[in-house]
């Protein structure tokens, strides 16, 4: 059985190869505005909601009105609101109020009156964070030719909380630290990284120490996958923040770097014995729950990076983390037309699972684990 979460798979922004993408996955920057003489979303009424959402939506139309759409959050079905989550457009998929607009390739997007009257967010593989700030800063611009946002000579674009005030910009990038994470240097690396102005969190979770990989790396990250976020967007102009940021991820992708050797030549046996594990687990299954198919991409992820695994890019093995997550496989399920074993016919968790199976199959089908 061949599953694909959607048919334009290798459009996806996260499918395209990326700069630094052995240790940097994404880069994703959010600016957040609010426009002049309204209330803070939380204190509108409802008529001052709906104006807002009409001025924003023009706004955006003239700008490019062509290539975006625009949905009320409370329209979407839970498996829409889960996938919004999935992809970061949305924090929550518990979110009920205010709107989205995003763009027909998915690499942009905004939220009206949610945290902010708007928040627009731009997404690129890899490692680049100018790239992605010129994008959403551009569109920023052109967005102002239209509306006026408030604004302080003092404090910068005024906004909901006090640190996105100022640039209102809040930087991402999800690295993959499996070399940091076992040789156990996580808490030194948040200590210094909270130092220096930024919060280094767990992606998916924590979860380290897994039935899968059985190593000794608990207190890690579930998959050794992290966010590294700018604290505040308060003091320094945009070109400052972008450029500190910047330096801290270098920093932080030699770090991740220096250290495969050293902890190859340490757990070497026991990092042979968690790929081979993973890959027969990925391969044999039935059932993959997401806990483990993201620990087993992980270790895959670090196989390659490691030069001991073919057969599959960086790339693909990050569009996975998207593929497997239960609101695109739920929209598989709900989009295609797949048999079940009777014994679990009526248990949608179980379904998942199988497609989740499924889908890491297929994409290991040519993988060559040589170690």
């Amino acid at each position: 059985m061949k599953v694909k979460t959607e048919t334009n798979l290798n459009d996806a922004w996260y499918a395209q190869c990326g700069n630094e993408n052995d240790v940097a996955l994404s880069t994703k920057i959010r600016l957040s505005r609010n426009l002049a003489n309204f209330p803070f979303p939380s204190r509108l009424s409802p008529g001052e909601n709906e104006r807002i959402q009409a001025i924003l939506m023009d706004a955006f139309n003239k700008v490019d009105g062509e290539n975006f759409h625009a949905i009320n959050i409370s329209a979407l079905d839970k498996v829409s609101s889960r996938i919004m989550a999935e992809r970061e457009i949305l924090e929550s998929e518990l979110q009920t109020e205010g709107g989205i607009i995003l763009r027909n390739d998915g690499r942009f997007s905004g939220t009206v009156n949610v945290k902010d009257h708007i928040c627009m967010s731009s997404y690129t593989a890899g490692f680049d964070i100018e790239k992605t700030y010129d994008k959403v800063s551009s569109f920023d611009d052109k967005i102002q030719k239209y509306v006026q946002f408030a604004a302080s000579y003092d404090f910068g674009y005024l906004n909901s909380s006090l640190l996105d005030s100022g640039s209102g910009m809040k930087i991402s990038v999800r690295l993959h630290l499996p070399s940091l994470s076992l040789l156990k240097k996580i808490p030194a690396l948040v200590r210094e990284c909270a130092e220096d102005g930024f919060i280094l969190s767990a992606s998916f979770g924590s979860g380290g120490a897994t039935a899968i990989t059985s190593l000794n790396s608990s207190g890690a990250a579930l998959g050794y996958f992290y966010n590294l976020e700018n604290f505040s967007s308060v003091s320094g102009s945009e070109f400052e923040q972008t450029a500190s940021a910047a330096s801290e991820i270098k920093k932080i992708i030699d770090m991740e770097r220096n250290a495969r050797s050293q902890v190859f030549a340490l757990l070497k046996t026991d990092i042979r014995n968690s790929m081979k594990r993973s890959m027969a687990v990925a391969r044999a299954s039935i059932f993959i729950t997401l806990r483990e198919a993201i620990d087993i991409i992980s270790m895959l992820k670090f196989a390659r990076d490691l030069g001991v695994l073919s057969g599959i890019d960086d790339e693909q093995l990050h569009a996975l983390l998207y593929r497997i997550q239960n609101g695109h496989l739920e929209f598989v399920m709900k989009n295609g037309s797949f048999k079940y074993e009777n014994d679990f016919n009526e248990k949608p968790v179980r379904k998942i699972e199988m497609l989740r199976a499924l889908t890491l199959q297929e994409a290991f089908d040519n993988v060559i684990l040589t170690v």
